[in-house]
């Protein structure tokens, strides 16, 4: 018993170093994300001063709002894999893995649609207004390539789950994966929430 008890050391200290390198991962896009949003507002903000300067409100595509319920609905799955992996239900836990991995490939398309009109309105605008949609898109866009490498990492989840690499006792990067997205989820709100209030 002691014999194996010395032996689960290395692992667990491998497991909290993975901890740290991944809550400090989440600390510095938080930061990032923070002060991108915060830079935003202010633009924002200066644009409605009394200055020699048009104005340009921001029309929300409608598409956003459809990505916004696909990416709950993978953030949620992903909370149920967790959960399932906990408690050894291996089939529901794969299940849940698919459906999150699926919602987040057709919240990829769906959000390009928005894109695109982010785009062609920035475009259109004048050459003297605050370039909002430009900076709508390009701030969407960093959270649309974090979601792309959220699916790399959620694939290979998928791959060393049907592995059986996961168990009600090594589950660690499967609450990884959750948190990621958990993560993500957070952040899209906080735009669309920075978006509504400046536009």
């Amino acid at each position: 018993m002691l014999k194996q008890s010395i032996s689960l050391v290395p692992a667990r200290r491998d497991l909290y170093q993975a901890k740290l390198v991944f809550y400090l991962f989440i600390a510095s896009l938080s930061m990032f994300f923070v002060a991108s949003l915060v830079t935003y507002y202010l633009v924002r903000v200066q644009s409605f001063q009394p200055i020699q300067r048009s104005y340009e409100a921001l029309t929300i595509p409608w598409s956003f709002w459809v990505s916004t319920a696909l990416l709950v609905l993978v953030s949620v799955s992903l909370h149920r894999a967790s959960w399932m992996v906990h408690r050894e239900r291996q089939v529901e836990f794969r299940r849940w893995l698919i459906l999150g991995w699926s919602t987040a490939i057709v919240f990829v398309f769906i959000q390009a649609i928005g894109l695109q009109e982010l785009l062609l309105h920035h475009f259109t605008q004048s050459d003297g207004s605050t370039k909002v949609y430009g900076m709508s898109f390009t701030l969407s866009l960093i959270h649309v390539l974090h979601v792309v490498g959220g699916i790399g990492f959620l694939g290979f989840i998928i791959f060393q789950a049907f592995r059986n690499r996961y168990d009600h006792e090594r589950h660690w990067a499967v609450d990884h994966c959750a948190s990621y997205w958990h993560f993500l989820d957070v952040v899209w709100v906080m735009m669309l929430v920075t978006f509504l209030i400046t536009k």
